[in-house]
């Protein structure tokens, strides 16, 4: 297990204080858990990946963090239960990417895989819906809608591309206020270089769009 950088301390104390400011807020205790998991610290994970999961059972990723870190930790047994209930999770919501990822996870480990079910855009796609068809080919990274695509990107710029291309209106709608909370919570001055990455990268996490 190698030592944690300066810039993971630095990152695990950020998010610390985010998840300890408002403990109702799923992003800190996510950020903080995957931060842990990054810096070698599966034990110290397990517990803000749980809360996560409290506050959000919807939350397909954590449940691949979640897993990992129990793993890590030495028990298998909850790593294979997180495992299974998230490609459930990862499967209703449509969020084909964790979810063949934990799945490999179980085959790998010998562990029964759930079989995937008939998605919402399928059944969908089945019926001839309108509404379907004029968004083909999109799905919210977060929320799993086949539908309600932002009418344009929100900001210039790579990232701007990519929440337009897998975010959906309502899920943007709510990182608004969130991200206006991430800035006064860790006194973040988007002119710094620095501040704008650590905003970024809550965003990214918010939105479920690391793996996109």
């Amino acid at each position: 297990m190698g030592t944690p950088t300066n810039d993971q301390e630095k990152r695990i104390q950020q998010f610390r204080q985010m998840a300890e400011a408002d403990p109702e807020n799923e992003l800190g205790h996510f950020s903080l858990g995957k931060a842990l998991v990054e810096a070698g610290r599966p034990k110290e994970a397990v517990g803000p990946l749980t809360r996560a999961l409290d506050l959000n059972p919807g939350l397909s990723k954590a449940y691949q963090l979640l897993a990992e870190a129990c793993e890590k930790a030495g028990d298998r047994p909850r790593a294979v239960e997180m495992l299974t209930r998230g490609v459930q999770v990862a499967d209703a919501s449509g969020d084909r990417m964790p979810r063949d990822a934990m799945a490999k996870t179980l085959t790998a480990w010998g562990a029964p895989v759930p079989a995937y079910k008939e998605t919402a855009a399928a059944v969908g796609a089945a019926a001839g819906s309108a509404q379907e068809r004029a968004s083909e080919g999109f799905k919210c990274s977060r929320c799993g809608r086949p539908d309600a695509q932002l009418e344009r990107r929100p900001f210039k710029g790579p990232l701007g591309e990519k929440v337009f291309a897998h975010v959906c209106r309502s899920c943007w709608r709510e990182w608004i206020p969130m991200g206006t909370k991430v800035i006064n919570e860790l006194g973040l001055s988007l002119s710094s270089p620095e501040a704008q990455q650590s905003y970024d990268q809550y965003m990214i996490e918010f939105l479920q769009l690391e793996d996109r």
